[in-house]
């Protein structure tokens, strides 16, 4: 019975909207355009209601769309600001006064050559005693020189002045020494001055007799001035121009390290043999300025 009076009902109310549906299918003079627009600000709108309209019902089942959502990225625009650096205050730049050099060194300037004289054996001759007493007729020692000599069994050296030309090399006058028959060292030695610190070229010259057992001669240089020619001082360098029967030049530099120097001039018999007599000559010492 319910259900014949909703039914009925429902009729009432979709007749009429049926009956507004075919009035306004229905053509109708054309109202005024002042009637037009005073309905159109005249008219409320009305809201039909709808019966037995279906309510949305979810599916349990169905798989959820997910709506997109606009994903908004945010750039964060990051400025860095630099300090602007300092700038310096500029300060007056001081000047350091400078230091007196200090006082130059003073050179000595070299010293004049020594040669000639007492250095070229012109000074005079004095006899000379034997120091093992061995007999030497005649002897004679150039004045400013000392002599040495060692001994072997047959005896020692003899010092003796020459004024023969030929065994004479310059001036008038040289240095002998006898090596006959006996095998020993000797020589004859003097004391020079020096600058500290200066070089000196010392020269001198030797002319030698043959002997089958040749004599050798050397110059020695003794910087501390010592008069021993045994010392271990002494730097004894070779002849340079070694020959007999003729002049022969040596040369030797040195660098003084005190106020004296001495010079050694040695002949060295090795063993008892006739010859090898010497004759020495010349001798100079020239400074050449500091080292």
């Amino acid at each position: 019975m319910k259900s014949i009076m909703f039914r009925w009902a429902g009729w009432l109310l979709v007749l009429p909207m049926l009956a507004c549906t075919l009035y306004r299918q229905t053509p109708q003079p054309a109202a005024p355009v002042e009637q037009l627009a005073f309905d159109v600000q005249t008219a409320t709108p009305t809201l039909a209601p709808i019966f037995d309209a279906p309510s949305y019902t979810p599916d349990p089942n169905a798989t959820p769309t997910l709506t997109p959502t606009s994903a908004v990225t945010a750039t964060v625009a990051a400025t860095i600001t630099t300090e602007k650096e300092a700038t310096p205050i500029p300060t007056e730049a001081v000047t350091p006064t400078p230091k007196p050099p200090p006082p130059p060194t003073p050179t000595v300037a070299p010293a004049e050559p020594l040669q000639g004289s007492v250095w070229d054996f012109e000074d005079g001759f004095a006899p000379w005693g034997n120091p093992y007493g061995d007999a030497c007729p005649g002897s004679g020692l150039a004045n400013g020189w000392t002599a040495f000599s060692s001994r072997d069994q047959y005896g020692s050296a003899c010092m003796n002045q020459t004024v023969w030309k030929d065994n004479v090399h310059s001036g008038h006058n040289a240095q002998e020494i006898t090596f006959a028959y006996v095998g020993i060292e000797a020589g004859v030695f003097r004391t020079a001055p020096t600058i500290p610190g200066h070089r000196y070229t010392i020269e001198a010259y030797m002319r030698r007799e043959f002997s089958p057992a040749t004599v050798a001669v050397s110059l020695g240089v003794d910087l501390n001035g010592g008069t021993d020619w045994q010392s271990t001082n002494v730097q004894w360098s070779p002849w340079n121009e070694d020959v007999d029967d003729a002049w022969g030049k040596t040369s030797v530099t040195v660098t003084a390290t005190g106020e004296q120097m001495t010079i050694f001039l040695k002949g060295s018999h090795p063993y008892p043999e006739p010859g090898g007599t010497l004759r020495l000559d010349n001798v100079s010492v020239v400074d050449l300025g500091p080292a």
